[in-house]
């Protein structure tokens, strides 16, 4: 059986208008989110029965468009590059410090398969909320040492969670001096962003694995399915235009069963009830039909406790019409849901 790690394809849908930003659903049942795709605007939160109020960004600052008023010139934003280990190998990492002094939550944003899309256009409203940011490049994806796979890199995601913690969060910036500036990781405020299979996917298995991740925004994860006719020619399409790197069929004929078990969303679901998750995806009809609804499904009857998932209004898998909304919605669930 051929295995899909891919959100769904680049490509327009076309669906029947909705809100521009869709509405909350949390762990309850799934009439709402069927009620909307259907074409309806009933599409309200459902709660154990009980009608909940649809989720919005909480009215107040808009980190997506506004900067800080407070500076602190001791403690400035900074940017940085860096490096941890992971399975003993260095790996490439930056660092982006919000501004200030106090221990502060970080979002660890995970890269899509491939070397794609890592949500960079999120960092800096991130940091105006007073957040820190870490992004790394799993092994494989840049260097010509090892092979690119999705195991290894949810293996790095893991060892990046173990580096913020190391030292009870406290880190140093790498060569700033005699006295480097000190930073403190909150161990309690650590999230995971990431798209696709080497971020959605990768970060909510990493969530069901490990007591250290509690929060989760998955924006259009992969799930682990049969794959729809046509992706022979498509793989084979991405292999010769990338001369031979991105080979996928390759990577999905030498998925054992162990590791197909492992990165199976659905049963990771039971680890996920007590984690903040966050899931976020676009109207392509083949993402909605055959993974975000499975998911939304599976949280729900397994009555999931922090659970929220929405359907952004765009015209393709990147959301690149809709990024401010996309900052703000994540941005107002980590400060409102999660506490960062």
């Amino acid at each position: 059986m051929k295995q899909d790690l891919l959100a769904g394809r680049d490509e327009p849908v076309s669906a029947k208008a909705g809100p521009a930003i869709s509405r909350r659903m949390i762990a309850g049942n799934f009439a709402a989110m069927a009620a909307w795709l259907a074409g309806s605007r009933a599409g309200q939160a459902a709660t154990g029965g009980n009608v909940a109020k649809a989720y919005m960004p909480e009215i107040g600052t808009d980190y997506a468009t506004t900067d800080p008023v407070n500076f602190d010139p001791e403690f400035p934003p900074v940017h940085f590059p860096h490096s941890f280990k992971s399975k003993g190998k260095p790996i490439q990492s930056f660092m982006w410090l919000a501004n200030g002094p106090e221990a502060k939550g970080c979002v660890i944003i995970s890269p899509q398969a491939n070397g794609g899309d890592a949500l960079d256009s999120l960092i800096p409203a991130l940091l105006s909320a007073g957040i820190n940011v870490m992004r790394f490049n799993p092994r494989g994806m840049w260097d010509e040492y090892e092979n690119y796979s999705g195991l290894g890199s949810l293996e790095d995601l893991h060892s990046a969670i173990a580096f913020l913690r190391e030292n009870g969060g406290r880190h140093s910036i790498p060569g700033s001096g005699d006295k480097p500036r000190q930073y403190q990781i909150d161990l309690d405020r650590i999230a995971v962003l990431g798209k696709s299979g080497g971020g959605g996917l990768n970060g909510l298995i990493a969530a069901s694995e490990s007591p250290y991740l509690n929060t989760m925004i998955a924006v259009e994860p992969a799930r682990l399915r049969e794959l729809p006719p046509g992706y022979d020619k498509h793989f084979e399409e991405v292999r010769v235009a990338t001369d031979g790197r991105i080979d996928q069929k390759m990577w999905f004929d030498k998925l054992t069963p162990a590791v197909r078990e492992r990165k199976d969303v659905l049963k990771a679901v039971p680890k996920l009830v007590d984690k903040n998750i966050l899931l976020i995806g676009s109207m392509d009809k083949d993402y909605v039909q055959n993974i975000h609804k499975p998911i939304v499904q599976a949280m729900t009857a397994a009555r999931a406790k922090h659970f929220s998932a929405m359907i952004l209004e765009t015209g393709n898998s990147f959301m690149l019409n809709k990024r401010i909304a996309l900052t703000r919605i994540v941005i107002s669930w980590l400060k409102n849901e999660c506490g960062f």
